[in-house]
């Protein structure tokens, strides 16, 4: 899962991390609905920090985890300078090991999807699950395969960011004998006088919400929660692109 290496200038750079401030916006109404008043966060995929160095701004003591060291490398840096501590950890999210349980789990932006076999989802699951101390609650949310099928390929090829020093160009496929969508990306930054050049390609699985929902039942999840839009609360739709799970250890 080499991925987030070069890209992790453009994310920082770009608009990605408005998903996550959306998520650190509307999070206290989730917990309000479920009462809960978690102290300890544990956040999956953190990438740059946004949602992580949010939460450390309301109070909340939390642990950062992602894969990418460049995009954890930009997550302390953001913490620094919005002076909060935020503990900033490189792992796996499928084999995650920690000492100390935690009262709520968040992993956000489809980052789950990136799992592409439901083995890898389930060891996912599982390491959430010993984090969380008993009746923690785990929120993430994720891709349907119609939002990937769909919504990452209306437009085989699209400029997706356009300003004086950055430029960049998404080009997606899907693949429905295996349900994996693929993302091209090639981005140009400006430094100085020079342009440079870079390309990644990151690939996402999609799952059915009733795979999503055997995973976590092995796991042994209780779901509290499935929503295809995360604003009004509703049940997903054939049409819903994300999900938005709330379950509880």
């Amino acid at each position: 899962m080499r991925i987030y290496k070069n890209f992790a200038y453009f994310y920082v750079k770009g608009r990605y991390s408005r998903f996550s401030e959306k998520m650190a916006e509307i999070l206290p109404t989730i917990l309000e609905k479920f009462d809960a008043k978690p102290q300890k966060i544990l956040d999956i995929a953190c990438g740059e920090g946004t949602f992580a160095v949010e939460m450390a701004k309301r109070g909340f003591q939390i642990v950062g985890v992602d894969i990418s060291r460049e995009m954890l490398k930009f997550a302390k840096e953001k913490a620094k300078k919005e002076n909060v501590n935020v503990k900033f950890i490189c792992q796996d999210m499928r084999s995650l090991n920690f000492d100390e349980e935690f009262d709520l789990v968040t992993c956000w932006f489809d980052s789950l999807n990136y799992l592409l076999t439901l083995e890898d989802l389930e060891k996912a699951f599982a390491g959430v699950y010993r984090a969380l101390k008993k009746g923690g609650l785990f929120i993430f949310d994720m891709n349907t395969k119609y939002g990937l099928a769909v919504g990452w390929t209306r437009y085989p090829c699209y400029i997706e960011q356009d300003t004086p020093d950055l430029f960049e160009i998404h080009c997606a496929s899907y693949d429905f004998e295996k349900d994996i969508a693929t993302l091209k990306i090639t981005g140009f930054i400006k430094e100085g006088e020079r342009w440079i050049r870079i390309d990644e390609e990151h690939k996402e699985r999609g799952y059915t919400i009733r795979e999503i929902r055997e995973c976590l039942r092995k796991a042994g999840f209780k779901e509290l929660a499935c929503w295809g839009s995360i604003k009004d609360m509703s049940e997903p739709q054939p049409d819903t692109r994300r999900v938005f799970f709330v379950v509880q250890k």
